[in-house]
């Protein structure tokens, strides 16, 4: 039988017993490549608020979804969708919904995501920019996200 060092075994029972804490502490390439598809998500609940996509709210937001604005103001899932749905305002168009600076936290199957959104619009012809900065929280189902709560602030100019 042959003899192992002292010190290969004990390198190795420490190596067994750590080395999965550093491992599942490590940013892996599946969390990576979750964290990319969370942040093209909300791209692209911003290129579905240009285009008022209210089949991609449908499918994204959960049946439990509550937004809260920036006045303290909270729309359920399907307020947000029946207003998507309705009529837009005629004097009201958006133009551009831009996404950046975010950051995404991962815990299992839910993931809490932060951001600023800029966006363009005319306003009876006249042009307008906004900046806010915003926290959604999207739960993993079914193999998809689904965003159960969002909340935004104004930046000021």
């Amino acid at each position: 039988m042959t003899k192992i060092p002292l010190a290969l075994r004990l390198m190795l029972a420490v190596g067994s017993i750590i080395g999965p804490a550093f491992a599942a502490g490590a940013p892996g390439a599946s969390g990576d490549r979750e964290k990319a598809d969370l942040m093209q998500l909300e791209r692209d609940i911003g290129r579905a608020n240009v285009d008022r996509d209210a089949a991609f709210f449908e499918r994204v937001e959960a049946d439990e979804f509550v937004f809260t604005d920036s006045n303290g103001g909270v729309t359920t899932r399907k307020e947000d969708v029946d207003g998507v749905k309705a009529s837009p305002n005629p004097d009201v168009k958006l133009l551009a919904y831009d996404v950046d600076d975010m950051r995404v936290l991962l815990y299992g199957d839910t993931a809490v995501v932060t951001g600023r959104v800029t966006t363009r619009q005319t306003v009876k012809g006249e042009e307008r920019t906004g900046r806010t900065r915003f926290t959604d929280v999207f739960v993993r189902r079914d193999g998809r996200w689904q965003i159960v709560a969002g909340h935004s602030s104004r930046i000021k100019a």
